[in-house]
């Protein structure tokens, strides 16, 4: 079974607004174990399009299609759709009821180019849109089943969601694909795949890569496993990256720390990263103490200042010669590292270090050495302390 996308629009091919909705789609399709095998952009010209449908609805079994259904002269892909069916457009009376109906309820008049979103190839089956103006429709074209719906994302979503998703689970056989992802720093990404490539995965497993920097984003990429090859090949892969496995599922640091604190309220001294751990932190803690002061990058004084006011801390000096100072104090015993960043950018140096102090307090947290075996960090000092 092949599944295939095509956005229509030239504000879309040209860059003028990013293909949120196509991006949006493929997750979706994922999270029910299907996959999109290819995507395709095409503009408004109603030869373009008429000719990727064509093409495409020869070679895949599901055409998934958004985009151009308005009522104005650039909207052209219903006229394409059925110039490659061979057949007539034809007045949908139930979508003009839907239209009148529309145009009543908010005091206005309907301009007859609105009538030209109810009309639709002839054999199409309407695909209702109760949030818009624009239907969508499905229509068997060649080889492919053929869902047009609106460009517009929050019409289009509640069509995928309510509607067409929920027809393609229990209509498609396919293979189920599951994904597993995984968030990483302290390693580059061609040392990562080096080390993982060479390794031997189930034949149904394969991997992939996203750069973010400073996160690296691993998937276990898997169609229709066994139980045994899927445990068997996450076990495989966090034998490699738990040292630096920041999460699992979704990048989600700072709700790890919120959840693993409890109702333990956090100090954060801020000095170095510009407020990002601050900000981070503020989005999922409710018991956080945020300032942004001067924090000593001398060890000593910074240890001697923790002491005496005995809070759970976390601690951030800016940048000296030997890297950025952290310090992470939880009322009894403390742990201070300086991690000096290659990185040539201001911001990206302090990016990576704002996680790197997140990471040290989440490591803490779950019974982790604080000290993570960052590749890409050099760690000038490190000393753990207590009151």
């Amino acid at each position: 079974m092949k599944i295939e996308t095509i956005s229509t629009g030239d504000e879309v091919l040209t860059g003028f607004v990013t293909d949120t909705n196509m991006s949006w789609l493929c997750q979706r399709l994922l999270e029910i174990g299907l996959q999109a095998s290819r995507r395709h952009t095409v503009g408004d010209s109603l030869d373009d399009i008429a000719e990727v449908i064509e093409e495409r609805s020869k070679c895949a079994d599901i055409l998934l299609i958004n985009g151009g259904l308005g009522p104005t002269s650039d909207d052209k892909t219903t006229e394409a759709a059925a110039k490659v069916k061979n057949v007539s457009l034809v007045r949908n009376n139930e979508w003009v009821i839907r239209l009148e109906e529309i145009a009543k309820n908010r005091g206005i008049e309907l301009d007859p180019s609105n009538y030209k979103q109810a009309m639709l190839p002839e054999t199409a089956e309407l695909i209702n849109n109760p949030i818009g103006t624009a239907c969508g429709y499905k229509l068997k074209i060649n080889k492919a089943m053929c869902y047009f719906t609106p460009g517009v994302p929050g019409e289009f979503k509640h069509m995928v969601n309510t509607i067409i998703l929920p027809e393609l689970q229990k209509t498609v056989k396919a293979p189920k694909t599951v994904v597993r992802v995984y968030f990483t720093m302290g390693m580059r990404e061609s040392n990562l795949a080096g080390k993982l490539d060479s390794l031997t995965w189930p034949k149904s497993i394969t991997l992939g890569y996203r750069a973010n920097f400073p996160i690296i984003e691993i998937k276990l990429i898997a169609k229709d496993p066994s139980d045994e090859d899927l445990n068997k090949a996450e076990e495989q892969l966090l034998s490699v990256i738990s040292p630096l496995l920041l999460s699992k599922g979704e990048f989600n640091i700072a709700a790890q720390i919120s959840k693993l604190s409890g109702v333990i309220p956090l100090q954060v001294l801020e000095d170095g990263t510009d407020g990002r751990v601050i900000s981070m932190l503020a989005q999922e803690m409710h018991g956080l103490i945020g300032h942004f002061i001067h924090v000593p990058s001398n060890s000593d004084n910074l240890i001697e200042k923790i002491k005496k006011e005995k809070i759970r801390t976390l601690a951030i000096s800016c940048e000296s010669k030997d890297g950025f100072t952290i310090l992470y104090f939880n009322g009894i015993n403390g742990y201070l590292q300086r991690l000096k960043s290659k990185a040539t950018k201001e911001r990206d140096r302090k990016n990576i270090i704002a996680l790197a102090a997140l990471d040290m307090v989440r490591r803490l947290l779950s019974g982790q050495t604080p000290f993570a075996p960052y590749e890409n960090l050099i760690r000038t000092e490190q000393v753990k302390f207590k009151i």
